[in-house]
């Protein structure tokens, strides 16, 4: 039997390092038979990083540290080669713009506005992001709204946003510090963004926070959900607060408490 593909430590220095890094990373999960198991792959690059890398490897937020695809995504964006440095050009169209390898996009060309529509009425809101509070709000205005991108995984989607100084992606972010994450529950999360530049919230607030993973069907409809420490998924049901976008885990006892608010659903819907 041949021998085990060999991992140098990664000390973080430029993209051929990094290169070199996933690449035998790759081999040795698929030598290990492991290359279908992000949580082995993860565990085992971790104490791979070493100098700067150890670092920037320990800042990032667990479900990221936790999930090779996730790394995997966070490591090629932090150390991508500048385009001097690239042997190969590329000529992206808007709608083939660079992808991660573990992020591919979805066979129809899921990209637009999220618009939220109120639970049995026509009244409808879209999207978009508030600078001063660190998270996403609702306009009526699509002009406003922000320009998102599904990155299809193996078994979830990401929203990246597109119109952004950088890239980044949706997340959800709890305003318990400590939020109750089962039946009887009125916690409720905001909607931040996470840029691609160390991964950290928009949002400075310290409570529980993850990059949003989703559920995009045939129609459109986004339905997001939450993994926790036993990566199970908890289904997430969107409602608007005033201006804001809030994600609970209880829609029932939310709606008791706060009588005010209304469910809504979100769709992708193209835009220009």
């Amino acid at each position: 039997m041949s021998s085990e593909p060999h991992v140098d430590l990664f000390k973080g220095t430029d993209w051929k390092e990094c290169d070199t890094f996933v690449r035998a990373l790759r081999s040795r999960a698929l030598w290990e038979g492991k290359q279908r198991d992000p949580a082995w792959i993860a565990d085992f690059a971790a104490p791979h990083f070493s100098y700067k890398a150890l670092l920037w490897h320990s800042r990032l937020p667990q479900d990221v540290r936790q999930d090779w695809f996730k790394l995997e995504t966070a490591l090629l964006e932090r150390w991508a080669p500048s385009e001097e440095d690239d042997e190969t050009t590329i000529e992206p169209t808007p709608a083939a713009a660079p992808s991660i390898n573990s992020i591919q996009r979805p066979e129809r060309n899921l990209q637009g506005v999220i618009k939220a529509v109120v639970d049995g009425s026509n009244d409808s809101y879209y999207v978009d992001f508030e600078n001063g509070s660190g998270y996403c709000g609702l306009t009526r205005d699509v002009t406003e709204a922000l320009r998102i991108r599904c990155n299809s995984l193996s078994d979830a989607t990401l929203l990246e946003r597109i119109d952004g100084p950088r890239r980044s992606w949706l997340a959800v972010q709890w305003w318990p510090l400590a939020p109750k994450l089962g039946a009887k529950s009125a916690d409720y999360s905001y909607v931040p963004l996470v840029d691609s530049k160390g991964l950290k919230s928009s949002w400075s607030r310290d409570s529980p926070c993850q990059l949003m993973v989703c559920n995009v069907s045939t129609n459109g409809e986004v339905m997001p959900f939450w993994k926790d420490s036993d990566d199970r998924k908890i289904t997430l049901t969107p409602f608007r607060n005033g201006g804001w976008l809030h994600l609970v885990v209880d829609p029932d006892t939310y709606e008791r408490d706060y009588t005010a608010n209304q469910r809504v659903k979100l769709f992708m819907e193209a835009a220009d």
